[in-house]
């Protein structure tokens, strides 16, 4: 990852797969050990894969699925338990037009 673009203590980080981090300074108090306000997402298209390789660490014991916010995705949590989530747009297949 290289840094692409910076904004005082706020950075952003891309991948040449399009792979990018948000990154902000946490400020003195944020960490509040199980309670950790901060998280990433990780926008990846192989997401069924990464999740057989986190299996037994995925949060709530949910396999990636299509979320309301338009994503397909699953979380995991670092050991400071910042919420980590993986996932890509959802890709639903197009609804007939509803006939009035």
């Amino acid at each position: 990852m290289r840094a692409d673009e910076a904004h005082g203590v706020y950075r952003i980080l891309r991948d040449a797969d399009g792979a990018s981090v948000h990154l902000r300074q946490a400020e003195p108090g944020w960490l509040i050990p199980g309670q950790n306000p901060l998280g990433l997402f990780y926008l990846r298209e192989n997401v069924d894969e990464l999740a057989a390789e986190f299996a037994g660490e995925i949060v709530g014991s949910l396999w990636p699925e299509d979320r309301p916010w338009g994503m397909y995705e699953f979380a995991i949590s670092d050991p400071d338990a910042t919420l980590i989530r993986v996932g890509r747009p959802t890709q639903l297949p197009a609804r007939p037009p509803i006939e009035v």
